[in-house]
């Protein structure tokens, strides 16, 4: 009997979700390599967002000497 091989698509580090409700976002540090669930929350599931770019640090007034 052959092999049957499944392509599983988890999720990755990195992979951030939003409620849409509340607005608590969640960051995923330790994925499992299980398949991919759901995350709910208010009763509703997650939406998966674009990470936001990181923001250069903003230069305050330049001290006089």
């Amino acid at each position: 009997m052959p092999k049957i091989k499944y392509w599983v698509k988890w999720v990755p580090k990195g992979d951030r979700y939003r409620c849409e409700k509340c607005g608590l976002v969640v960051v995923v540090e330790d994925p499992c390599g299980c398949a991919a669930c759901d995350l709910i929350c208010c009763e509703v599931p997650m939406k998966k967002v674009k990470a936001e770019p990181k923001k250069a640090p903003e230069k305050g007034p330049e001290k006089k000497k």
